[in-house]
């Protein structure tokens, strides 16, 4: 139960009127818009309902069709929708007529009687504070706006399936009569939704009753024929025999106040047709249900005319109910395939605009994050992405390892100078530990070293598309510049600038050649493209054919 105050979309409620077996139901006031101030009547469906999968859509289909319902004897949806948890439907609010009435109490001084003020707004309510306005004539008018507006309804395929007084609402036109509006057309049928593709052993472990709504619901099962499956969607038979049950009901209540009972007879009758009683041929259809009610004349002039062959009109309705059910059916497909559609049409678009991006990068530099060796040494490179700038991890040379090893990894940055991709390393100088006496931890920060603490080279590389390899071109320090050469028999390795153009010509320039050590061409990128791509193109013809096949049921 929400409390006072709450807002539901554009209204917010005002008071509390009950939980029944369709939902809770609220008197709410417009809070915004052209709507502000008005008095409506709000129904939400019970949320263990609301939350099954899929209910949502269906939610929202059958809402915009029970919106179109309008007419006589039809109490109207002004609006549907869903506000967080909520679905709800919202009706105009009956103020109803005002009527005091004498309620008896037993107290210790007897029985006394106090006056109460009390509304009709239903025909419940009609029938038990002002059962003697209840004439036969006046019960005629009442059920001809009730066949009015349930002969509307089930041309549109919606059977009420949960008619009972209370949910026959009541109001007197400028002749002083009663006239009658059926109202909460299409929740039963709500509330009998189940997942798609369940089977029917899980269908019957969903059910339409919680435990508030347990009363609502045993009275609406009087309304309804015996022996019926509560699973079953409901039919037009199941409205006709509420009829004759509502009948029973204000003819067994008008006797108690009547002298004359004959007067009721005629209905009586009838009321015995529309529920099969005594093994009579129940009524076909509302219009055969209309046109044999007493003294209603000729039912052409309410737009109602009863159909010769009334068995081609049941199956008409049928085909109509089937359609809709097969239209949501093929919503709900056709809504999978369209998602499933973008989701592989996303994907593949994505891997195929990386593969794009990576195969142009891979034209103006080497692959990133792999590595790049000189053959037969550990001396290595690996270089991250960037467009001039990024991450850089290669290998200490002897000369910058004061115990004269080297081998180990080193991490540093790259830019691009030149031409050239410069790649700029440092290595602390253990010694300085030493003079110090400081551990390492203790030069961590701003301004705790500065670049005498560090070996410090600069590696300048050029990249040879054509072989897929990084060239050494040079190596800087503080103390020199270092170029690749060998001498005779030898094998390529850095030499000092000077050291090459004072040999005498005994070291020779040459080339030292990192090579992609991962010789794998597989682009996996452009494979998942392909695939999500293929994948979408197959949902895109499947849907196309489906919209085909099925083009009239497609809005």
């Amino acid at each position: 139960m929400l409390s006072s105050g709450t807002r539901i979309e554009s209204t917010r409620i005002l008071n509390w009127l009950g939980e029944g077996s369709c939902g809770q139901s609220y008197h709410c006031e417009g809070s915004e818009g052209e709507i502000k101030g008005q008095e409506f009547y709000v129904k939400l469906i019970p949320r263990e309902v609301s939350e099954r999968k899929g209910f949502q859509d269906y939610f929202i289909q059958e809402g915009q069709a029970l919106e179109q319902l309008d007419g006589p004897g039809i109490w109207p949806v002004l609006s549907t929708g869903v506000t967080k948890w909520k679905h709800w439907f919202r009706y105009s609010w009956l103020a109803g007529k005002e009527i005091k009435v004498e309620i008896k109490q037993e107290g210790e001084e007897g029985e006394t009687s106090i006056e109460e003020v009390r509304y009709i707004r239903t025909l419940e309510d009609l029938c038990d504070y002002a059962i003697t306005e209840i004439s036969p004539e006046q019960l005629l008018t009442i059920m001809i706006t009730m066949h009015q507006g349930l002969y509307k309804a089930h041309l549109s395929g919606v059977c009420h399936g949960n008619l009972k007084p209370s949910n026959i609402l009541v109001q007197q036109n400028k002749d002083g009569e009663w006239e009658s509006s059926i109202t909460e057309f299409g929740l039963y049928r709500l509330n009998l939704f189940t997942p798609y593709g369940l089977s029917d052993e899980e269908k019957k472990e969903v059910t339409v009753m919680n435990i508030d709504g347990r009363a609502s619901f045993l009275e609406g099962e009087k309304f309804r024929p015996e022996d019926i499956d509560h699973q079953q969607l409901p039919e037009e038979n199941w409205d006709l025999f509420a009829f004759g049950k509502v009948v029973f009901g204000i003819i067994e209540k008008a006797k108690h106040n009547s002298d004359s009972l004959h007067e009721w007879k005629d209905w009586e009758e009838w009321a015995s047709r529309a529920t099969g009683k005594e093994q009579r041929e129940p009524f076909l259809s509302v219009a055969h249900s209309m046109d044999a009610m007493p003294h209603v004349g000729d039912i052409s002039r309410f737009g109602i005319k009863v159909e010769s062959d009334s068995s081609e009109s049941n199956v008409d309705l049928e085909e109509l109910r089937l359609k809709r059910e097969l239209k949501f059916q093929l919503k709900e497909k056709l809504s999978t395939l369209k998602a499933k559609r973008g989701i592989t049409a996303l994907i593949g678009g994505v891997c195929f605009v990386f593969y794009l991006i990576y195969s142009i990068y891979l034209l103006l530099a080497p692959a990133p994050w792999t590595e790049y060796s000189l053959e037969g040494l550990l001396d290595s490179y690996q270089m991250g992405a960037g467009l001039f700038s990024g991450q850089a991890w290669g290998i200490v040379p002897g000369n910058y390892d004061e115990e004269g090893d080297g081998g180990q990894d080193v991490v540093g940055e790259w830019s691009k100078e030149d031409g050239f991709f410069v790649l700029k390393f440092k290595r602390f100088k253990k010694s300085r530990e030493e003079e110090s006496g400081k551990k390492l931890w203790q030069f961590i920060g701003d301004g705790k070293t500065s670049d005498e603490d560090y070996f410090i080279w600069e590696d300048f590389l050029q990249y040879d598309r054509a072989r897929d390899a990084l060239l050494l071109i040079k190596r800087k320090d503080s103390r020199s510049t270092y170029l690749p050469g060998v001498r005779e028999n030898g094998v390529p390795r850095l030499f000092p600038e000077g050291r090459i153009k004072t040999s005498f010509g005994k070291i020779k320039k040459s080339e030292l050649l990192f090579v992609k050590e991962e010789k794998s061409s597989t682009r996996w990128s452009l494979f998942f493209a392909l695939g999500f791509i293929l994948a979408s193109f197959m949902y895109h013809r499947e849907l196309k054919k489906l919209v085909l096949t099925n083009g009239e049921m497609v809005e």
